[in-house]
């Protein structure tokens, strides 16, 4: 269902899959307007995508209204939910990770990135994550390659399952053909999920 939504209503969505936030605060975090914010709440809220409720303030302050998003209950990610349990009770931990280690290599082996200079490689591979959503780049610092993710198409089950993106990092090593690091992930309240280069 969040698919289907536009660029903006899909980041204020994500914003609010972290933590509950006010209008104020989202409005800030995206540099938009609150009226802008304000509509698409009302839209993201009219659609089952977002709840909100009026918190009173411990002082003087007054009542605000924060909003939280409520699509990770949505049936499909239910079931995706129900799926992964149930894939770790019969394989364990670690055959769950293979499992969507070998996943991902089949989706993304059509970039055949052998022989390609790293750079070329990386770049190929984040032009192939954004078309899924991922908001990946290659960024270099001090000599070193890091691909970044700024976006997390499944952030509410990666914070439940964490072998969502062991899997990904795995299939990506192998992509690749060399170790990378994970130094950061949005599922951990990372800006982004950064991968260095080794």
């Amino acid at each position: 269902m969040a698919l289907l939504l536009e660029g903006t209503k899909e980041k204020v969505l994500e914003l609010l899959r972290a933590r509950p936030l006010t209008a104020k605060e989202v409005a800030e975090a995206l540099g938009l307007s609150r009226a802008a914010v304000g509509k698409h709440l009302q839209d993201l809220e009219a659609r089952g995508l977002v709840r909100s409720e009026v918190r009173r303030c411990s002082g003087r302050g007054r009542p605000h209204r924060l909003y939280r998003a409520q699509d990770g209950e949505s049936p499909y990610a239910l079931l995706c939910r129900d799926v992964l349990q149930g894939l770790e009770k019969a394989l364990g931990k670690e055959g769950v990770v293979a499992f969507l280690a070998q996943r991902n290599l089949g989706r993304l082996a059509p970039l055949d990135l052998r022989g390609l200079p790293l750079k070329e490689k990386l770049t190929r591979l984040a032009r192939r994550l954004n078309e899924e959503g991922y908001e990946a780049e290659v960024v270099e610092e001090e000599g070193r390659l890091y691909l970044c993710q700024r976006r997390c198409p499944k952030l509410a089950l990666s914070r439940e399952h964490e072998a969502l993106c062991q899997g990904e990092l795995l299939a990506y090593q192998e992509l690749l053909g060399l170790p990378l690091v994970w130094e950061e992930r949005i599922a951990e309240g990372g800006s982004c999920c950064r991968y260095r280069v080794e």
